[in-house]
């Protein structure tokens, strides 16, 4: 075999490699966020509402004591862009278009605008008492939690969001 063969070979067992990680590293993302919904229905439709907060703390990397800070956010975004990019097709509508909005949020204001805006003592992270202002936890789980009006400052919440009060209203509904 000739040197250009010897380099194409080479290349070709570099490119394999590379892409061979990347699938790899991707099924592990897709793995993660499909293991993180496997458990919120339990955590978020059985368990009390704070199961459902510290499993999707526990999904950032992060135990319930710690903060939440623009790098964990970001990492997390990236996650469920990879899972959002492998699963949007067989997603029904609704998700589809909730998860899309979300990750439009996200990159629309940032990282670091999304903590500020729950970082209530300025220390650059948000603890789940900065995040959960505007929500007042029971036992019901998250998933009703979440459709009652008097258990979330929705006003408050879409201020601290940067967004128009009467958007949220939808999102909160059954």
């Amino acid at each position: 075999m000739g040197q250009a063969g010897r380099w194409a070979n080479g290349m070709a067992l570099i490119v394999f490699l590379a892409t061979g990680q990347a699938v790899v590293a991707q099924d592990s993302e897709i793995n993660a966020v499909n293991s993180l919904i496997l458990g919120a229905v339990d955590a978020c439709t059985v368990q009390p509402a704070q199961a459902c907060v510290d499993m999707g703390w526990s999904f950032a990397g992060l135990a319930p004591a710690d903060g939440l800070d623009a790098s964990d956010l970001s990492e997390v975004r990236r996650t469920l862009g990879v899972w959002f990019e492998a699963t949007q097709l067989i997603l029904p509508p609704r998700a589809r278009a909730l998860v899309g909005l979300g990750m439009l949020l996200f990159d629309g204001r940032g990282p670091d605008r999304l903590i500020a805006g729950f970082d209530n003592d300025g220390d650059g992270t948000v603890s789940q008492t900065e995040l959960l202002a505007d929500v007042r936890l029971d036992e019901r789980p998250m998933s009703v939690l979440i459709t009652d009006p008097d258990a979330i400052d929705r006003e408050s919440l879409a201020l601290r969001l940067e967004l128009p009060p009467g958007l949220l209203q939808g999102v909160f509904e059954r």
